[in-house]
């Protein structure tokens, strides 16, 4: 996939529209050898490499770029999978609280030697031993039970854990959304500044080519060495590969974007949003740790923390006897050897207790409270970085604010610099050196103005999300 800038394809099918203006108003006229030629050559240009980079261009917008993660993006469907699985726990926890309601039906048949050739004494004058068949058995049973639980401390405690951890989800849901805007930011304007570092290299590109002209142009009047001549060449040559360099970079850049966005296509992606002026800090300091408090993922981690401690207690109700309320009917139907039909009603109060169940439960007491210990640990460690982020985004935001305007002030002085001493070498009065010196600065001054302009804009939505003021994927300007 090769880059091709906006300007490049504008340019592209403004040739190709010329083109087609002038050759197919000879179609319509009387055929001859030149109209024929024309239209042919017309028709081939519908095929111009041109065509297919403009049909493979992609507009994309930094609003649509967040839109599209939002929706998309792999480490947001992961957390909204994850958050799911936490409700769903939620729901399954609603079993120890429920009555559970059953239908079971049995069809008998018994068949064994044991009920063949029975004696069998027949009533009569005299009495008569006989033998009979009694087997095989047969019958049916249905029934109908319903178990409601009365008390279980364990069920009781695993919803109320059960609903922490949905709470908690959802919090590292919405932090997660706020994270991954931050990334499409970076990643969005991070590409634009690699596109501008381009135009940036040809930029001095161009300007190493008019260098070259003219010490061509005074070595053929005798005015310098051939060696100047020489070091310009090798300039141009510099700065050519430094464009290329520069394209790798952006492809580079393009491809780490689709990557965010979950596009499955590869078209050729033209970015139509261009990288603001930094914002300035309103305050002075950053927040301090109450505010940071109010952070989703502190704020999810409490919520685990308070799960941790309703799974200790969970794991302690299996000391606690359970109590359940029984009803069952039950039907049985029989043909032989009698030949009956009964019906009947059971309601019973049920009491399980296990005291002791082979340190299985002592066992899972101090796997919750490790799990407790845990989470607590980091819940404090992420209190400190929190603080620490937003210290030291704060005071990136600032420095990096300082440097792009500083950057910024620079950049007229370094053109002004070039210009003044390509007048004094075509005057003779600055050699090579300096000419290629302020070359130099002038890039230099160009990328870091475009450098501390995306660092600025960065620094300023990474300590908007540190401290949670706003929307980390809104700019503000």
């Amino acid at each position: 996939m090769c880059y091709r800038s906006g300007k490049e394809a504008k340019h592209d099918l403004k040739r190709l529209l010329g083109s087609a203006r002038f050759a197919f108003p000879l179609i319509m006229g009387r055929s001859s050898p030149l109209a024929r030629l024309l239209t042919v050559l017309a028709l081939s240009l519908l095929f111009h490499p041109g065509v297919a980079n403009l049909t493979s261009v992609r507009s994309l917008s930094l609003e649509e770029s967040l839109q599209r993660a939002q929706a998309e993006n792999p480490l947001l469907l992961i957390q909204r999978a994850r958050t799911a699985r936490a409700k769903a726990l939620k729901r399954q926890s609603l079993q120890g609280m429920t009555p559970t309601v059953s239908v079971d039906a049995t069809q008998l048949r018994w068949d064994t030697s044991v009920l063949e050739g029975v004696p069998f004494i027949e009533p009569g004058l005299p009495p008569l031993v006989t033998r009979q068949d009694f087997g095989p058995v047969e019958g049916r049973i249905a029934g109908v039970q319903l178990v409601q639980p009365l008390f279980n401390l364990g069920a009781w405690e695993a919803r109320r854990q059960a609903d922490r951890q949905v709470k908690a989800a959802r919090l590292t849901l919405s932090r997660a959304s706020d994270e991954v805007a931050l990334t499409v930011v970076e990643t969005y304007f991070g590409a634009v500044t690699a596109e501008q570092r381009v135009e940036a290299e040809r930029r001095a590109l161009r300007t190493a080519e008019r260098a070259l002209r003219q010490a061509e142009g005074a070595s053929d009047e005798g005015l310098v060495a051939p060696v100047d001549v020489l070091r310009a060449r090798t300039r141009v040559r510099e700065m050519k590969a430094r464009v290329a360099a520069a394209k790798s970079q952006v492809i580079g850049a393009h491809a780490l974007l689709r990557q965010i966005l979950a596009l499955e296509d590869l078209p050729d992606l033209v970015l139509t949003d261009s990288v603001p002026e930094p914002s300035r800090p309103d305050i002075k300091t950053p927040h301090g740790i109450a505010q940071l408090e109010d952070r989703r993922d502190i704020r999810a981690l409490r919520e685990a923390l308070e799960a941790a401690r309703y799974g200790v207690r969970r794991a302690g109700a299996a000391y606690v006897p359970n109590l359940n309320l029984l009803l069952r009917y039950q039907h049985l139907d029989s043909d032989r050897p009698l030949s009956f039909s009964e019906s009947g009603w059971l309601a019973a109060i049920t009491l399980q207790w296990t005291p002791f169940a082979g340190f299985s439960q002592a066992g899972a007491v101090d796997e919750a409270r490790a799990s407790r210990a845990e989470t607590r640990a980091r819940l404090d460690a992420l209190r400190m970085k929190a603080r620490t982020e937003a210290q030291t985004a704060f005071a990136n935001w600032r420095a990096e604010l300082l440097a792009w305007e500083q950057a910024s002030a620079g950049i007229e002085e370094a053109e002004f610099a070039l210009k003044l001493t390509e007048g004094r070498y075509a005057e003779g009065l600055d050699d090579m050196t300096a000419l290629l010196q302020a070359q130099t600065e002038e890039l230099a001054a160009l990328t870091r103005e475009l450098n501390a302009r995306y660092g600025a804009v960065v620094a300023a939505q990474r300590y908007r999300l540190g401290v949670e003021a706003g929307d980390p994927g809104e700019i503000v300007r």
